[in-house]
């Protein structure tokens, strides 16, 4: 990466809200979390990402390769979408573009940009960061993808827990500038009510922390979008 990762200064008054929003909600949004140079280059990195399509088929995950969905017909494409959109009217689902930067690292099939990203996530300051905001000293590690959604893209209600896993917070790091709320691609919390208690729109180098477990959804990106909601998303984890 031509530049490096910078953590953006907080003072004590603005960790000090984050720390009890938090502590209060389970939810929070740390503006402007980089450098402004950092966030513009990680923009440049996540947008050029080789990614694969991701979804659920049944019970379980499917990766579906760019290079097989270009080899299918119309007619097959479109078949495969409406049975995506059919399921998620019953089923938990989801549809996105995925880049697995932690897999990859894991199994050394990473390039040193992307690991220069794990690094920066498992490094201290970050991690210090973390900690002090959500007052969970097991935090141990960060995992990471890079999500993008483009029209047509969602993904339905869920909790986030996994057994396990560990995890203590998801994270959501947005990296697209400019984007609209009536875009869709909302960060969407789910109220005991039926309603939408609350929803964080993807700003640009913001970062949205939520408690686990937290029923939560990303709502639809619109057809009419200008842009696609890129963002690196993972986990805050034990070991």
């Amino acid at each position: 990466m031509a530049v490096p990762l910078l953590l953006n200064a907080a003072s004590s008054e603005r960790r000090a809200a984050i720390r009890e929003r938090l502590q209060r909600t389970g939810r929070a949004q740390v503006v402007d979390v980089l450098t402004a140079p950092s966030a513009d280059a990680l923009f440049e990195l996540a947008r050029a990402a080789d990614y694969n399509v991701v979804t659920r088929r049944g019970t379980g995950h499917v990766d579906l390769p760019s290079a097989w969905l270009a080899s299918l017909e119309p007619n097959q494409k479109r078949g495969l979408g409406e049975a995506i959109q059919k399921s998620a009217a019953t089923d938990f689902q989801y549809l996105y573009d995925n880049y697995p930067v932690f897999d990859l690292v894991q199994d050394g099939r990473a390039d040193a940009r992307w690991r220069d990203l794990a690094a920066f996530l498992n490094g201290e300051d970050f991690l210090d960061l973390m900690r002090d905001l959500t007052g969970e000293q097991r935090i141990a590690m960060a995992d990471m993808q890079v999500t993008r959604y483009r029209p047509g893209h969602f993904l339905t209600e869920h909790d986030d827990y996994a057994e396990g896993k560990n995890r203590y917070y998801a994270y959501v790091l947005n990296l697209t500038p400019d984007w609209r709320v009536d875009w869709g691609g909302l960060l969407a919390f789910h109220g005991e009510d039926g309603n939408v208690s609350e929803a964080f729109t993807p700003r640009f180098n913001t970062l949205n922390l939520l408690q686990v477990p937290t029923p939560h959804s990303v709502t639809q990106v619109a057809l009419s979008a200008g842009g696609d909601r890129i963002s690196i998303t993972g986990w805050l984890r034990g070991r």
